[in-house]
């Protein structure tokens, strides 16, 4: 089983724009980012 954490980020107006028109998931997005920042520091 999975859990989840629920955190809170800040971004730029100029970024929550960018992340709407192009429909980013930033939950997805982050998590993605961390595993490969996990996995090269492994």
């Amino acid at each position: 089983m999975c859990v989840a954490t629920r955190k809170n980020i800040s971004i730029r107006d100029d970024q929550a724009e960018w992340v709407e028109q192009n429909h980013l998931n930033l939950s997805s997005f982050v998590q993605e980012k961390l595993d490969e920042l996990i996995e090269e520091r492994s």
